[in-house]
Formats: structure tokens, C-alpha cells, sequence
């Protein structure tokens, strides 16, 4: 007599079993174990497809492929030429209401300054709080079915241009994203040249002409009149850059979550990828993604101030000016080691993320098994202890981050204090002109070196982010 193992559970058949089975479908056919099985993986995927439905609508995200009306709309407008409503834009003053949305209204100097807002500010002060029927309707340009559809289009070129190993998602968003961010580079590019000719000549022309004995009322109105506009373009230039740069993270974010989302609800079985993972590539890495397109470009301005600053500096102080330059040259080169760490420290910190999101997700799915077990201390000391894994390694990138942020302010401090004393060992002579002009110039130069940490730290975790996108959107 054979033994029978206690630890099993068997299912007796009833007589009608057979005749039930022939007369079944193929799925109900599956033996009891079988079916628990697929009922569990077939559960676990509408788990998975539920949650994620979820959070394509809190991101207000479309995911219904019948939803046409905005890319008919903007079908109707590609005859007019790709850059059609950026050529509108570039009219100083439009007075058009044709559009949903008042920024697609907005001329140069209402998008540039802003002031498209001014309506929905006002009202927001009288009501003292807005509701949804008070907000606009989204723009045809910043919806996520039109810019996620011109992605992918995008990337299936990539992907038929070279192999899979080859293909580039980071070149694919450069080249979503590239008109626009020229075009804020040449802005940027635009501020730090106002920003360098204001205190480079002319805030120097007006510290020569207070030592002068003899006045001349309409050259000094001039020179004032020169620092006024100087700021105004610098301040109107650098609202312009942070317009464009905003409105492209948004449609960037927009454009690879909705391809993201549309991957996983398309995914038979999710195979290797666990379901915390998923969603912490859906929120987290999409918000990087924004970064880097918001402050990422920033970092172009920095070696155009820096050549500007230096070739200045050489011609006020003489050789001394090379080493005030030299400070601020050598800062760039400790953002570049800095963002090497900040990579390194995102892809320990992403698997470690991941895994905790995973340990959550399974709690609260089995909380009622975990309480009725009396688990709560064991599964909460394993939470806690990714935690702790994972709050260690954010301290450390945190270091770093705050090292640089925080030697930024004093780089103008320390150069100003070496180059002239260094000019005054040295046995120079040093006018009040002089030193206040150097001091001024130092300090159009902060602003590189200020957004420059944040530039680099959104850049090294974007890059994270798109591979971890790209083996998304290549899984099958």
C-alpha cells in the first residue's frame, strides 16, 4: 500500500466530470491545478494592467486608440508646414482667439513674459481657488497622443536604421526634442551675452565717467538707458528659455509615458520586470526625463561666459585675469566627476527603489494573509531594511550634490580674492574701475556655474532613465 502524502491536496472527480470536460472549452479543460495557475498569472496581469491604467489616468494619459479628434486636427495643419504655429509665435503681438488654449493665442512677448496667465491669475485671486471647469483645456501640441505617436514614429525608424543593440532612444529624444532646444540654447546663449556686455562695458564706461570732472548729461543718460535695455533682453531671454524649455519636458514626459504605458498593456506576461519596477519606471524615471528637459540645456551657456570672462579679464588685469578664469574653468571638470557619481549612485539607488516598491505592492496584496499570520513585524523589518539600504545611498549622492551647490556661490569670492592679490603682489596698479568692473563680470559668470549642478544631475539621471526605457519598449 503506497503512502499518502498529507501534504498534498487531491480532488475527486464526480462521475459527470468526463462528460463535462468533452463539452468544455480548451481553457476549462485545463486539469484543477492547471487552471489555479493560469487563473493566478491571468489575475496577476489584470493586476498589473489595472494598476497601470490607473496612473496613465492621474497623468492624464489618453490610452484609447479611437481618440482622433486632436491628431485629425493637427493632420489638417501639416500641410502648412511643419513649424506653422512656431512660426506664429514668433509675432510680437497676436490678437487671435482660434484656440483652445490662450498660449496657443499668445504672441512672442505675451508666451516670452508670461502674461497669457494673467486671466487665469486674476482669477484665481477673486475666487480664491480654482476649480477644473476653470483650467483650459489642454493644447492640441502639448497632448500626449499626438507627441507619443511622432516619437514612436521616431523610434521605429531607429530601430529600422540599425540593430536593436544599436539603436539609440537617447538620440531619438534629441531628435524629438532638437528644434526647440536649439532654439533655447540660442536664447540662452542670448542672456549670457547681456549679462557679459552689461558689466563688461557698460557698467565700466559708468565707473570711468563718475571720475571724470567734466558731465555730460545725455552720455550718462545714455549709458544708463544701455544698462536698461542690457537687462531686459537678459531677463526677457532667459523667461523665453525657461518658456521653451518647460513646455518641451512636457511633451517629452507626455510623449514617453503614453509609449510606456501602451508597452505594458500590450505585454503578454511581464516576465523578468516585476511589477514594482514598472511603475517606478512610469513615475519616477518619466519625472527625470521632464528634468532634463526643463535644465539639462542650462549647461550650454556655461563655456561661452567662462571664454568670454577669461579673454576679458586677460585684457583689464593683464596676465593676473588668467587666474580668476582658472577658477572658474577648473569648477567644470569637478561637475563632470560629480555627475559620473550621481549616475553611479542612480543605478544602485534605481534596482533598490524597484525592489521596494515590489515588497510594498506585495503587502498590500496579501495584507489580509499577512495579518491573519501575525507577520506585520517580519514583513515590516524587510521593508525597512531596503529602506534603509536605499535612504544610505541617496544620503551619499546628496553629499555630493550639496558640495557643489554649495561651492558654486563662493567661486566668485575666492577668484576675486586670488586674482587681486596676486595683481597687487605682483606690483600692479589696481583703479576702482578696474576691480568693480572684474567683480561685476565675476559675478554674470555665477549664474553658469550655479544651474550647472542641477544641469548635470538631471542629465546622468535622464540617462539612466532612457535605457531603462529602452529595454521597456524592446521587451517582447
Amino acid at each position: 500500500m503506497k503512502d499518502i502524502d498529507l501534504g498534498k491536496e487531491y480532488v475527486i472527480p464526480s462521475p459527470g466530470y468526463r462528460s463535462v470536460m468533452e463539452n468544455s472549452s480548451p481553457e476549462q479543460q485545463r486539469p484543477p491545478c492547471e487552471g489555479l495557475k493560469f487563473q493566478h498569472s491571468k489575475q496577476k496581469h489584470l493586476d498589473c494592467q489595472d494598476a497601470l491604467e490607473t496612473a496613465a489616468r492621474v497623468e492624464g494619459l489618453p490610452l484609447d486608440v479611437s481618440i482622433h479628434s486632436q491628431l485629425r486636427i493637427l493632420d489638417e495643419e501639416n500641410h502648412k508646414g511643419k513649424y506653422h504655429q512656431g512660426l506664429h509665435l514668433l509675432k510680437p503681438i497676436r490678437r487671435t482667439s482660434k484656440h483652445q488654449h490662450p498660449v496657443d493665442n499668445a504672441g512672442l512677448f505675451s508666451f516670452m513674459t508670461f502674461s497669457w496667465l494673467t486671466a487665469l491669475a486674476h482669477k484665481a485671486y477673486k475666487k480664491g481657488e480654482l476649480f477644473q471647469e476653470d483650467v483650459w483645456p489642454l493644447s492640441k501640441h502639448e497632448s500626449s497622443e499626438v507627441n507619443s505617436r511622432r516619437l514612436e514614429k521616431l523610434w521605429m525608424e531607429e530601430l529600422k536604421a540599425c540593430t536593436i543593440e544599436e539603436a539609440s532612444l537617447c538620440g531619438v529624444v534629441w531628435k524629438f526634442c532638437r528644434t526647440r532646444l536649439l532654439i533655447s540654447i540660442s536664447c540662452l546663449m542670448l542672456t549670457q551675452l547681456a549679462g557679459f556686455i552689461g558689466p563688461a562695458f557698460v557698467v565700466k564706461s559708468l565707473l570711468e565717467y563718475t571720475q571724470q570732472s567734466e558731465s555730460n548729461l545725455r552720455y550718462s543718460l545714455l549709458l544708463v538707458f544701455g544698462l536698461f535695455v542690457t537687462e531686459v533682453i537678459r531677463s526677457w531671454s532667459l523667461a523665453l528659455t525657461w518658456a521653451l524649455n518647460y513646455r518641451t519636458g512636457a511633451r517629452l514626459r507626455g510623449a514617453v509615458l503614453t509609449m510606456a504605458f501602451k508597452k505594458i498593456l500590450m505585454l503578454k506576461n511581464i516576465k523578468e520586470k516585476s511589477l514594482g519596477e514598472l511603475i517606478n519606471v512610469c513615475s519616477s524615471d518619466g519625472q527625470r526625463m521632464f528634468e532634463a528637459a526643463a535644465v539639462g540645456s542650462l549647461l550650454a551657456g556655461g563655456p561661452i561666459v567662462a571664454i568670454l570672462g577669461m579673454v576679458y579679464n586677460v585684457i583689464i588685469l593683464g596676465p593676473t585675469g588668467f587666474l580668476g578664469s582658472a577658477v572658474f574653468v577648473l569648477f567644470y571638470p569637478a561637475m563632470m566627476f560629480v555627475s559620473r557619481l550621481t549616475a553611479y549612485f542612480r543605478r544602485k539607488c534605481v534596482a533598490i527603489t524597484d525592489e521596494r516598491v515590489q515588497k510594498m505592492n506585495e503587502v498590500l496584496n496579501y495584507i489580509k494573509f499577512i495579518k491573519m499570520y501575525a507577520w506585520v513585524k517580519a514583513f515590516s523589518q524587510s521593508v525597512q531594511k531596503i529602506r534603509e539600504e536605499e535612504r544610505k545611498i541617496l544620503e551619499r549622492a546628496g553629499y555630493f550634490q550639496s558640495i557643489t551647490v554649495g561651492v558654486a556661490p563662493i567661486v566668485v569670492v575666492i577668484a576675486s580674492v586670488v586674482t587681486f592679490s596676486v595683481h597687487m603682489v605682483l606690483g600692479y596698479d589696481l583703479t576702482a574701475a578696474q576691480a568693480f568692473t572684474v567683480v561685476t563680470v565675476f559675478n554674470s559668470m555665477t549664474f553658469a556655474l550655479k544651474v550647472t549642478p542641477f544641469s548635470v544631475k538631471s542629465l546622468s539621471e535622464a540617462s539612466v532613465a532612457v535605457e531603462r526605457f529602452k529595454q521597456l519598449l524592446l521587451t517582447v
